[in-house]
């Protein structure tokens, strides 16, 4: 298994399994262990990033896109300017209409999170009612 690693796997492990190395791997499992400590949170940054990409609200609700778009930029290293700005492109359309006839400029996440969950809130009942009628 040693033999078959490349790049920077191979870097990482090469004092290990040197003949002369004073702690050579006991078994494959160690050997996978140590490259999981390694790797584990960088693969793990890399899956947030494609997530965070790739999220959208769509038809959910804004609670629960938030929830979301929180829980993968809790492992990321974005300013909340940049967090802002993207949040106003994965917003579902009818969000982004009523924030670009708006005008306010929110001073910080958590005041046009509470100002978009407010507008969602108040979209929802009256979509309900329109329905009803």
């Amino acid at each position: 298994m040693i033999f078959r690693l490349e790049d920077d796997a191979d870097q990482q492990i090469y004092a290990k399994h040197r003949v002369d190395a004073f702690s050579l791997y006991q078994s494959l499992s160690e050997l996978l262990k140590h490259l999981k400590e390694i790797y584990e949170d960088q693969n793990l940054i890399r899956k947030c990033r494609h997530e965070y990409v790739a999220l959208k609200q769509l038809n959910k609700l804004f609670s629960s896109f938030y929830s979301e778009f929180t829980r993968i930029f809790s492992f990321l290293n974005y300013d909340d300017v940049t967090l802002m700005n993207d949040i106003q492109n994965k917003i579902n359309n009818r969000l982004q209409n009523v924030l670009s006839v708006c005008f306010i400029e929110f001073s910080s996440l958590d005041k046009l999170k509470i100002f978009l969950q407010d507008v969602n809130n108040k979209q929802r009942v009256n979509y309900q009612l329109h329905d009803e009628q």
